[in-house]
């Protein structure tokens, strides 16, 4: 059994710990962009406070913890990321791998932690609760115009900036909560029938009742604005989540068994009712928003692409966004497809489901022990019926078709609540050598962070640097966006909005092999044709009209659905005198339906007629 220190001292490690995760979940959600900002070292500063409780706890405590198959699942991914890390993964593989490292630290700690005293999963739970009710609050403050939300186009997004990440945040929040009250009902009813048998009972007790009507607060508040956020992946998680909890909490089956022994026909036609109506709405929020469904389905279609071209090692990590490019350019000039395909192609930096992006990354062998690291968490915790488990099935569905893993506050929540995962035994190791290893997890992850936040700290102050330095671009002084992109390129390399800036200052400065150069490094790590539309009139400068004419089509092919490729395609025909080329392109350009119309397309379709006139 482990030791249990006095009770004083047991409340006061509680208490720094929720410091601890307020400050880590209260910094994260400061993000009304997407972007590397300085909330991220308040994060770290919070998961190095944790490490320290984790360790004074530990020393406390002296727990006996026992491996699970998710503990072991856990380890083997993050050994297979290592060497993916260290052999295949390109200039935004650092900072994928440091977002690794911090999540390691956190499941470490949390589990040493939620081992040695339970009551902090309790504790976890009511502060998700209070962060729950605290998004609810803003997002009904902006639905009702007294707040603004941080996207002109959405006027629901919380803290977050846009819909989509806030959804994903309050639903496995909301899931967690409605566990909870079905959970524990009984036992506060009973509890709660007399204040006198309230006051008399134990602490434990207490922590109970106290989480359960705390539930009822979040549940009511997240369900309202849920629907606001119109995200469809935070309906569906909410609905896979809730409908785990009917079937595992609830006597459904059993009543539905005993129903249809009555009434075997009528039952039969009222089942198929239900289902035909499920259908229907699915099928009415598919078309709802067709386009969109539609460009999800092709995104899922070219990251299993990927992964199947790539099934040993994957492309390496971080490289996700550059082969998603490549590969979609490979998909349109195969062989001729749909103008509906065309329309919905785009260039994300996420492949919209986590499993598939990491399997492309990683390869099948990371994809299947990522999907048995989430499920084995998921089956030991709600065979237990914890909360947590699910909350984290709702985060898990959540996954499958948006980024919360690139979004730091649903990362970090996604780890929180694996970190509840079984305690049941499967490996059991002697005392001494379970103190050592479990001394020398702990200490090793404190000798990481302090090079893991330095390396932080010189990102984000290398972002600000730069972003004092960009509005010269506007000014068109591009001189000094290469001086300064030289001094901080070493630190802002995983960034492709950086590499574009950098090698288009350089471009504009005549610097075409540098620019091309630059422009390499950021089609590895994005999947927007741009890059390669900025080198091919690199290439056209230095008079290699054979590599322009390649890189143009290829990034016509990449997103065959916008017209500048096709654009500098027919400039370039028609400058080193190919008229038939330059009048078939130029056509093609005039005829196009872009996907999103603007002045510059219209501006470059009437100089395409006017090329057409001149011939």
């Amino acid at each position: 059994m482990n030791r249990r220190p006095h009770i004083a001292l047991r409340y006061l490690l509680l208490l720094l710990l929720a410091v601890a995760c307020w400050y880590l979940l209260m910094s994260a959600l400061d993000m009304p962009m997407l972007e590397l900002q300085a909330n991220t070292l308040s994060t770290l500063r919070a998961t190095v406070m944790i490490l320290f409780l984790a360790v004074c706890t530990y020393l406390l405590y002296l727990p006996h913890l026992r491996i699970t198959v998710t503990d072991l699942l856990a380890a083997m991914l993050f050994i297979v990321v290592t060497i993916n890390r260290l052999f295949l993964s390109g200039p935004a593989g650092a900072v994928r791998y440091d977002e690794l490292l911090q999540i390691v630290m956190l499941y470490i700690s949390l589990r040493v932690l939620f081992t040695a005293e339970p009551r902090t999963i309790t504790l976890l739970l009511m502060l998700l609760c209070i962060f729950g009710i605290y998004e609810a609050w803003i997002g009904m403050r902006q639905v009702f115009g007294f707040a603004y939300s941080n996207h002109s186009l959405f006027k629901v997004t919380g803290t977050f900036f846009n819909p989509g990440p806030y959804a994903g945040f309050i639903a496995p929040i909301f899931i967690c909560a409605v566990a909870c009250i079905v959970r524990t009902r009984r036992i506060t009813t009973h509890v709660s029938n007399s204040l006198l048998g309230l006051y008399q009972q134990r602490p434990a007790i207490l922590w109970t009742v106290g989480t359960y009507y705390l539930s009822w607060c979040a549940a009511l508040m997240t369900v309202v604005v849920l629907p606001a956020a119109m995200s469809r992946a935070g309906m569906i998680a909410v609905l896979a989540g809730g409908g785990m909890i009917l079937l595992r909490e609830t006597s459904l089956l059993k009543r539905y068994r005993v129903v249809y022994s009555l009434n075997p026909l009528k039952t039969s036609v009222l089942t198929a009712l239900i289902v035909l109506l499920a259908c229907s709405i699915g099928a009415g929020c598919y078309y709802l928003k067709r386009p969109s469904a539609d460009g999800r389905l092709l995104m899922w279609k070219i990251d299993s692409r990927i992964m199947l071209n790539n099934p040993l090692c994957g492309v390496g990590l971080g490289n996700f966004a550059g082969a998603f490019g490549d590969e979609q350019a490979t998909y349109f000039s195969s062989k001729e497809r749909s103008d509906t395909l065309k329309q919905v192609a785009g260039c994300p930096e996420s492949g919209f489901n986590e499993f598939l992006q990491f399997g492309a990354e990683t390869g099948i062998g990371g994809f299947v022990l990522l999907l048995l690291v989430t499920g084995t968490a998921i089956v030991s915790m709600v065979r237990r019926g914890k909360p947590f488990g699910y909350g984290l099935l709702t985060a898990t569905a959540f996954a499958c078709f948006s980024y919360p893993w690139g979004v730091l506050p649903l990362r970090l929540l996604f780890i929180i609540l694996l970190t509840g995962s079984s305690k049941e035994q499967t490996t059991r190791l002697k005392c001494r050598p379970q103190h050592c290893v479990n001394i020398l997890l702990l200490t090793g992850c404190l000798v990481c962070w302090p090079r893991l936040y330095e390396r932080y700290n010189t990102r984000v102050n290398a972002r600000k640097s730069w972003s004092e330095v960009r509005v010269w671009m506007d000014a068109e002084h591009y001189d000094y966006l290469v001086e300064d992109g030289a001094k901080l390129y070493s630190s802002l390399k995983g960034d492709f909005r950086f590499l574009y800036d950098y090698g288009y200052s350089l471009h504009k400065t005549g610097n075409y092999k540098k620019s091309n150069e630059i422009l390499l490094q950021g089609m590895e790590i994005s999947s927007d044709p741009i890059f390669w539309c900025i080198a091919g009139k690199n290439y056209e400068a230095e008079g290699d009209f054979k590599a322009a004419e390649e890189v143009y089509r290829h990034a016509h092919y990449m997103i065959p659905n916008r017209v500048y490729p096709l654009y500098l395609l027919a400039k370039l025909y028609y400058k080193t005198g190919q008229t038939g080329k330059a009048h078939t392109i130029a056509q093609q350009a005039i005829s196009f339906i872009p996907k999103v119309e603007s002045v510059q397309t219209k501006e470059m379709q009437e100089e395409m007629k006017d090329l057409l006139i001149t011939k």
